[in-house]
C-alpha cells in the first residue's frame, strides 16, 4: 500500500465537533504552532525568586513615565506591587487603633490570644503591631517578637490569635494580659482561596425548580 501525505490544518478548532474537523486539529494540551506544525510548550521560566502570601486573583502590567515596568498582583490575602523581582505590600489599611495590654500568653505556646472589642477581622487577616509604648510580657515574648506583622486566626468577634516566633514561658503567662500601648493596623478582609459556586441572589432554593427553568 502507497504511503500517503496527510497536510493538517493548523490551530485547534473547537467550534466544529470532532468529525466535522476534518484534516484540523480539535484539542490539545500544552502545545503551540509553528510553521503550521504543533509542538510542545517548552516549559515555565520563574519570573522572580520572590514570592507573595497568598492565591493570586488578578495581574496587572503597566509601564511608568518613568520607564519602570510594574506588575500588580491581587492575591485573596493580599495586594502587591512587583518591582525588580521585588513584591511589596500595598495592601489598603481598614482600620487604625491603639490597644492597651491586649495580649495573653500561655506557658509552652507560641500562640498569642489578642483581646479588641468588635475588631470586625476575618480569618486569614493582616494585623500590624507597631510603635514605642510596645512592651514584652517578662519572659521570651518580648517587645521585638510583638513588633511586627501576623496572620490572623479568628475566634469571636471580641478575640482572635497571632503565632509569633518565640514559645511563652511562666513568666508570659503571669504577665499577661499585657503588651503596653499598641498601635494596631487591620488591613482590608481577605477573600476565600476558592471561588465558592451558589451563593448571593438567585442561588440556592430560589432560582431553582419550575420557578426561574
Amino acid at each position: 500500500m502507497p504511503l500517503q501525505k496527510f497536510l493538517f490544518k493548523p490551530g485547534v478548532n473547537r467550534e466544529n465537533t470532532r468529525y466535522t474537523t476534518e484534516g484540523g486539529w480539535y484539542e490539545g494540551d500544552k502545545i503551540r504552532f509553528r510553521q503550521g506544525n504543533p509542538e510542545k510548550i517548552g516549559g515555565w521560566t520563574q519570573f522572580a525568586a520572590n514570592t507573595f502570601l497568598g492565591i493570586c486573583r488578578s495581574l496587572w502590567n503597566w509601564i511608568t513615565l518613568a520607564g519602570e515596568n510594574l506588575v500588580g498582583v491581587g492575591t485573596n490575602l493580599q495586594f502587591y506591587i512587583l518591582n525588580g523581582g521585588v513584591y511589596y505590600d500595598v495592601t489598603p489599611i481598614r482600620k487604625t487603633i491603639t490597644l492597651t495590654n491586649p495580649f495573653t500568653a500561655t506557658n509552652g505556646s507560641s500562640v498569642i490570644t489578642v483581646a479588641e472589642a468588635d475588631h470586625g477581622c476575618v480569618d486569614g487577616d493582616t494585623v500590624i503591631y507597631s510603635g514605642s509604648g510596645i512592651v514584652g510580657l517578662g519572659g521570651n515574648i518580648t517587645a521585638a517578637v510583638l513588633t511586627n506583622t501576623f496572620q490572623i486566626t479568628f475566634l469571636d468577634d471580641n478575640s482572635y490569635t497571632i503565632t509569633v516566633s518565640a514559645t511563652a514561658n511562666a513568666t508570659d503567662a503571669a504577665g499577661s494580659p499585657g503588651g503596653g500601648t499598641v498601635v494596631t493596623q487591620y488591613e482590608v478582609n481577605t477573600g476565600n482561596s476558592y471561588q465558592v459556586p451558589l451563593v448571593g441572589w438567585g442561588a440556592g432554593p430560589w432560582g431553582g425548580g419550575t420557578w426561574g427553568n
